[in-house]
C-alpha cells in the first residue's frame, strides 16, 4: 500500500494525539516509552486476503460473497482494536485504517472493479454501544482508509434493530440464529456496487445477515470488508 505525504503527516498527528491519550506506551503490548512498538507496528501491516466466502444461496443460487480481511486478529492486532473500540481512543484509526484501505483495494481487485466505483456500506453500531464509546468506530475506520483509497461515497444503509446482548461466547449457529433478522434498512437503498464494511470477522454470519438484508432491497452488494479475521 502506497504511503503519500498525506499519509505521512496524519500518521505523525495520530502518534502525537495518542502519545497524550496512551501515556507514552505502546497500544499492542504495553510497552512504556512508545506509542507502538517496532514489532507491534509490524503486526499492523497489510496482509490483505480473503478470509472466507459467505454463502448466500438464499438471494440466488450458487452465489458466495468474497469477505476480505488484511490483518489477523490476534495478538497485538487484537488488543489495539480492544484499546480503539472498548477504551474509547479513536486516534487509533490511524493505526488501523491503511489494513481496511487494503481490504478494499484487495476487493476491488477481486471483482474487476476499480475503487472509485464503489460505495462503501458500514455495518451499524448500536446506539447503546456508540454512546458508550462516543464515536463510530466503523466510520471512523472508513474515514481514514479513504484518503488511501478513494471510493464514490459513504453511506449507513442499515440499522440494527437487536437489544443489547453478548455474542462474543456465542458459537457458529448460535451466532447465525442471534442475528437473524437483526438488520433493517434505513432509507433509500444506496447505489452500487456496494462493499459492507466491518472491523472483524469471526464467523461471518452477522455480515451475511446484512449483506441479505441489503441485497433484498435491490442492492448489488460485491464484497464484504474488514480490518481483521480470525485466523
Amino acid at each position: 500500500m502506497r504511503q503519500t505525504a498525506e499519509g505521512l503527516r496524519t500518521e505523525g498527528l495520530w502518534i502525537s494525539l495518542a502519545d497524550v491519550v496512551l501515556g507514552r506506551s505502546c497500544a499492542g503490548c504495553d510497552e512504556p516509552g512508545i506509542v507502538l512498538c517496532r514489532q507491534c507496528a509490524r503486526s499492523l501491516r497489510p496482509k490483505p486476503r480473503l478470509r472466507r466466502s459467505v454463502d448466500m444461496g438464499e438471494i440466488a443460487q450458487g452465489l458466495h460473497l468474497p469477505v476480505v480481511c488484511s490483518l489477523d486478529y490476534r495478538g497485538a492486532v487484537r488488543q489495539v482494536l480492544y484499546r480503539f473500540k472498548d477504551h474509547r481512543i479513536p486516534q487509533l484509526a490511524h493505526a488501523l485504517g491503511p489494513a481496511l484501505a487494503s481490504s478494499i483495494d484487495f476487493a476491488a481487485d477481486r471483482t474487476g472493479l476499480d475503487p472509485s466505483e464503489l460505495t462503501l456500506a458500514l455495518m451499524p453500531t448500536r446506539r447503546s454501544t456508540a454512546r458508550r464509546r462516543g464515536f463510530d468506530s466503523i466510520r471512523s475506520l472508513a474515514g481514514v482508509a479513504v484518503r488511501e483509497v478513494p471510493v464514490a461515497s459513504i453511506c449507513s444503509p442499515l440499522v440494527d434493530t437487536r437489544r443489547a446482548g453478548a455474542s462474543k461466547t456465542l458459537g457458529v449457529w448460535e451466532r447465525h440464529r442471534a442475528v437473524a433478522g437483526a438488520f433493517a434498512l434505513a432509507g433509500q437503498p444506496p447505489p452500487g456496487p456496494v462493499v459492507l464494511v466491518d472491523d472483524i470477522v469471526t464467523t461471518g454470519a452477522t455480515a451475511r445477515e446484512a449483506a441479505a438484508t441489503l441485497m433484498t432491497a435491490g442492492v448489488y452488494v460485491v464484497a464484504v470488508v474488514t480490518v481483521a479475521g480470525t485466523p
